[in-house]
């Protein structure tokens, strides 16, 4: 297997990873928007379970990337030194990592805020309950 056969099969294994966890934390949202504790445990788990393989994968990616075109390591010195019909299939796998990325990225920020969104409600909901206006009860590093 050439150097560049390894790339594509480590740069598809990561596109694969990376769609898996876009559905996950969609799916994370849904459990959130739905406030539904069951299916947000296991969507954190199944988050964490996809990300364990990323590092081993990327250091490989980057072990390939620095064989097959040196320490640049930028994706147009990279298509410039494989061979012309290699280089199409890993432009695709490419642009699939990058989209996959932003929406990954779009997702943990609304992720993000409804969680936050979340908490300040839980924090004014007690603070109601308690008839407590002058202290906080939930702290915000949570």
């Amino acid at each position: 297997m050439t150097m560049s056969e390894q790339l594509r099969n480590i740069m598809s294994a990561e596109a694969d990873l990376m769609d898996a966890l876009t559905e996950t934390l969609a799916g994370t949202q849904q459990a959130l928007l739905g406030a539904d504790g069951d299916a947000l445990v296991e969507y954190t788990r199944r988050e964490e379970s996809l990300l364990r393989p990323f590092h081993d994968l990327e250091y490989e990616r980057e072990r390939c990337v620095r064989e097959i075109a040196g320490p640049e390591r930028s994706m147009t010195d990279l298509l410039a030194a494989v061979p012309e019909d290699e280089r199409e299939p890993l432009e695709s796998l490419a642009k699939r990592m990058r989209t996959a990325a932003r929406r990954i990225v779009d997702l943990n920020g609304q992720n993000r805020t409804l969680i936050h969104n979340a908490q300040r409600f839980v924090q004014e909901t007690i603070r109601i309950i308690t008839d407590d206006h002058r202290r906080k009860l939930v702290d915000e590093r949570m």
